[in-house]
């Protein structure tokens, strides 16, 4: 089960979703706590007062690169949209992948990135 829904969340390359990939996600469901984990995680029941990206973004001041994966069939690009809306000194470039666009396309991530820094961060300093 593990295996097909990693398959889902990794629609553009589906190569990376190994043996490896695959134990790294059902070693940790072992664990005695994990189900309590995994509740916490899906109703967002966080150990102190649940916390809103909009609420986050008002308390940055710093410029934000969003590596988004286009066909992540679980954060839909929308929510990026709504990111960009409410902090305008971000900057998003769209990874053809799934919803993990740095395994997925590592070659495409590591260039936003480093294109980001070059241009947000190492040029800036004085």
């Amino acid at each position: 089960r593990i295996e097909q829904i990693l398959r889902q969340v990794y629609p553009v390359n589906e190569n990376n979703v190994d043996p490896e990939l695959v134990e790294s996600i059902r070693y940790p469901s072992l664990d005695k706590n994990a189900a309590e984990v995994f509740y916490r995680i899906i109703s967002r029941n966080t150990s102190g007062p649940g916390v809103y990206i909009d609420d986050l973004l008002k308390k940055m001041d710093c410029p934000l690169l969003l590596c988004w994966g286009e066909y992540d069939p679980w954060i839909r690009p929308e929510a990026a949209d709504k990111v960009e809306s409410l902090y305008p000194n971000s900057k998003r470039v769209n990874i053809q992948a799934g919803h993990c666009p740095h395994d997925e396309a590592p070659e495409a991530v590591n260039k936003a990135i480093k294109d980001f820094m070059e241009t947000n961060i190492i040029r800036q300093k004085p």
